[in-house]
């Protein structure tokens, strides 16, 4: 398994404060993302990028710029040669989420910003859950496993969320013992 996280704190930026600041006005005024702007959507976005690391957005803004968008538009701009892989497709259950003042938001955008990266980069496994394994694992690393654990617990009970729980206490207590 790669650890995506530490790929990412190879640079050196003196001016990490500066850094978030900028981004965080690029991305919100991408023209997909205007329906980002309401108040508790935006605290979300910008926790999130408070917890990831600087190079992670300074890939995101310049090698593979990312967006986010609702399905309704996807499933209207479907024929018009989107770059598929770039975009997270938020779901109405997950636009309620974000939408809402539940902290487990957050990990949801860390876990597809992740699931994203791990495409992009090339590391992705053909076995889907191993991948949502690792996406599972970025958002640990990130910091936010109360809140991971708090959206999985929200989830369908399915073979598959039982399994990430797992991986999820494993990890935990890994975690402790270092």
């Amino acid at each position: 398994m790669m650890n995506l996280i530490h790929k990412f704190f190879s640079k050196d930026f003196s001016n990490k404060a500066q850094i978030r600041k900028n981004f965080s006005a690029y991305f919100f005024s991408l023209p997909e993302h205007q329906w980002l702007n309401d108040e508790v959507t935006k605290a979300h976005f910008e926790r999130l990028f408070q917890h990831l690391p600087v190079g992670v957005l300074e890939a995101i803004s310049t090698r593979y710029p990312l967006t986010f968008i609702p399905s309704e538009t996807f499933r209207n701009q479907k024929n018009q040669g989107m770059n598929l892989s770039n975009v997270v497709v938020v779901f109405p259950e997950f636009q309620k989420l974000i939408k809402s003042n539940k902290r487990c938001a957050v990990a949801y955008l860390a876990h597809e910003l992740a699931f994203v990266l791990y495409e992009l980069e090339g590391t992705q496994t053909s076995d889907s859950l191993m991948a949502e394994v690792e996406a599972d694992k970025f958002v640990c690393d990130l910091g936010l496993m109360d809140e991971l654990e708090e959206l999985l617990l929200m989830l369908d009970e399915t073979i598959e969320k039982r399994l990430r729980l797992t991986y999820l206490t494993i990890h935990h207590f890994t975690q402790d013992n270092n």
